[in-house]
């Protein structure tokens, strides 16, 4: 019976000594920092190359401190997977800048890593003391070729000047790009009230001598929409009397009895097309001498 007794004051003994290292393996670390990204994805939504503003966004980082010292720490930026760029796997990245707005500092992570330099400013935080950081994330809009969704994958981290780290925190970096395109002219036209005015010269059957290239920028494959007022008519004014013409784009008839899509080139990513335009009078035999017009919409889907 001694010998039981003894046996299980000795696992006694031994589980107390495994609790009291738990609990001492469980107290609060000197410097705990806990990181909470708002929103956890920095998604560009919705940028249009040809909308003339920026891709930037706005976002918060709540840095707070869960030991029971104080915290004295630089959040750096690391890149979970080089090399450096938003990308959607394939053709060349998209650059991109982290700037620090809450201490004006530039965090972008461009060799790998935020640089940290002597006169870092660092972020000190007391026991349980929150702080919030807001940084903004700019692309570079030189370097968009493409639409889709362009991403990378960062941690923040928090470390001391020994690159002590206190904790950390996953984070996704984007860019949406919207299918986009415009369309412009170049060549013999004039401006009217809004309106690109051509002057076909006297009308002769055969194509007219009038230099002009219906211009295209696109961040893909695009589809033309075209129409005429006339259905393919040159009309004196407001009577009957007319002459037919067709309208080549780019090499491609146009039907102008409706509305006609003309399909773009196939080639993905990024183009700038210059698209011949050609006038082609028909029978002009026995028409009343005068102005004779037409109005033709033109306008691009990007696809």
């Amino acid at each position: 019976m001694l010998r039981s007794l003894l046996l299980a004051a000795a696992a006694l003994s031994a589980q107390t000594a495994f609790a009291q290292g738990a609990a001492a393996t469980a107290r609060p670390a000197d410097c705990m920092v806990r990181i909470t990204a708002a929103p956890t994805s920095w998604i560009i939504d919705g940028y249009d190359p040809y909308g003339g503003s920026l891709p930037e966004g706005t976002y918060g980082v709540t840095y707070t401190n869960d030991g029971g010292a104080e915290c004295r720490f630089a959040p750096i930026f690391e890149l979970t997977q080089p090399p450096f760029g938003l990308s959607k796997g394939a053709g060349k990245p998209i650059g991109y800048a982290l700037l620090n707005l809450t201490d004006t500092q530039d965090v972008t992570p461009r060799a790998g890593r935020s640089l940290r330099t002597p006169s870092s400013r660092e972020l000190v935080l007391a026991p349980q003391e929150s702080k919030t950081i807001l940084y903004k994330l700019v692309a570079d809009p030189d370097d968009v070729r493409d639409a889709g969704t362009f991403t990378q994958d960062v941690t923040i981290e928090a470390q001391d000047r020994s690159f002590r780290s206190f904790g950390g925190a996953r984070l996704l970096l984007g860019l949406q790009v919207l299918p986009s395109a415009r369309i412009g002219l170049t060549g013999a036209y004039r401006m009217s009230d809004g309106h690109a005015v051509v002057d076909l010269g006297d009308l002769r059957p055969g194509i007219a001598p009038v230099p002009l290239q219906l211009r295209v920028s696109s961040t893909g494959r695009y589809d033309l929409q075209i129409s005429s007022a006339n259905s393919g008519k040159l009309r004196l004014g407001s009577s009957d009397w007319t002459v037919p013409y067709t309208l080549v784009v780019g090499g491609t008839s146009v039907n102008l009895a409706g509305v006609s899509t003309v399909a773009g080139p196939n080639d993905m990513g990024y183009r700038r097309d210059s698209l011949p335009i050609h006038f082609v009078i028909g029978d002009i035999s026995d028409r009343r001498a005068g102005t004779y017009s037409d109005v033709v919409s033109i306008s691009v889907t990007a696809r």
